[in-house]
């Protein structure tokens, strides 16, 4: 199993992963334009703390009317209401971008959505390989003690650490889309930002258990 991991994130990285930064930042490299004339027809710009429906319909030509949704209110949604003329950039058949009074925001359809989940995948599954290896390694000693009448560790610091090492990365990875940061350089300075937090947290909760303990 751990095998498979590593491989299948190997393959991520070299096929998913790849051609989609090789998107974005083709996407990214085109010359900025002011979209196609489009009317706001209806709307949706909701959120609950945890989620949220984001999403504005237009009237236009056939290549930009329909409904376009986004990943959040952004500069462009939180300003619009019914009756507003904004630009929809068109990329490659994809709505990419709304453009109102000078501002921009990105659709779902940007490529720049993808690197980041992507990188995030790709990278997570080789340590879920490892934290797997580890937890085989562990259980196998931990039986061969119960076995000999030993009273078996609880699980090491250092497999906490890999599975955290795990779930910062999936979350950056789902950050960075969010984000639609599509630079790995990026994605490294929020998993350094998410890992630091968690750290931050970790310390603080096992001092307040060590301080009840004791």
């Amino acid at each position: 199993m751990a095998l498979l991991l590593v491989l299948g994130g190997a393959a991520v990285l070299a096929v998913p992963y790849r051609h989609s930064l090789s998107t974005a930042r083709a996407y990214e490299a085109a010359p900025a334009t002011r979209g196609v004339p489009a009317v706001v027809r209806k709307l949706e710009d909701y959120s609950n703390g945890h989620g949220g429906t984001y999403w504005v319909e237009v009237a236009g030509p056939a290549s930009v009317s329909g409904r376009i949704v986004l990943g959040d209110s952004g500069p462009v949604l939180s300003r619009l209401r019914k009756g507003d003329r904004i630009g929809v950039v068109v990329w490659h058949g994809r709505r990419t971008d709304i453009t109102f009074d000078g501002r921009v925001q990105q659709t779902v359809e940007a490529p720049t959505l993808n690197p980041g989940l992507y990188l995030g995948v790709g990278l997570s599954m080789p340590a879920g390989g490892m934290l797997a290896l580890y937890i085989a390694v562990w259980l196998r000693r931990r039986t061969h003690e119960q076995a000999r009448g030993r009273a078996a560790d609880g699980f090491p610091l250092t497999g906490k650490m890999i599975a955290g090492a795990c779930a910062v990365t999936v979350v950056s990875g789902i950050a960075a889309s969010d984000a639609h940061e599509s630079d790995p350089l990026a994605f490294v300075g929020i998993w350094l930002t998410v890992a630091l937090i968690s750290l931050a947290v970790w310390a603080a909760r096992h001092r307040i258990r060590n301080r009840r303990s004791g």
